[in-house]
């Protein structure tokens, strides 16, 4: 079994690894930064971006992603997010568990 500092070395690599996200709308990818990442819980990480207000209009997210500094993918996640013309944009959070089995 890995140890809790094992784990916990896990953990604070996918923090420091994840350098942006991108959101995609119709068949565009826009790029947004990182706003956290942490720990939360002890053993899930969060990883929240802004889905921004400077597109205008009513626009749907129709899937959202992560990447490293080396512009590698590292998850991708299908999504259907409403964002009204009015709204000043939505905060999106990727929250994953790093456990052992």
């Amino acid at each position: 079994m890995l140890t809790q500092i094992a784990m916990g070395s896990f953990r604070k690599h996918i923090i420091d690894t994840i350098a942006y996200a991108q959101f995609k709308v119709g068949n565009t990818y826009y790029k947004a930064d990182i706003k956290s990442a942490s720990v939360i819980s002890g053993d899930r990480i969060s990883i929240t971006f802004l889905i921004d207000h400077t597109l205008s209009g009513n626009m749907t997210v129709t899937e959202v992603q992560l990447y490293d500094h080396n512009g590698a993918l590292w998850a991708s996640k299908p999504e259907n997010i409403l964002r009204k013309d009015r709204q000043e944009g939505v905060l999106y959070r990727f929250a994953f568990t790093i456990s052992e089995s």
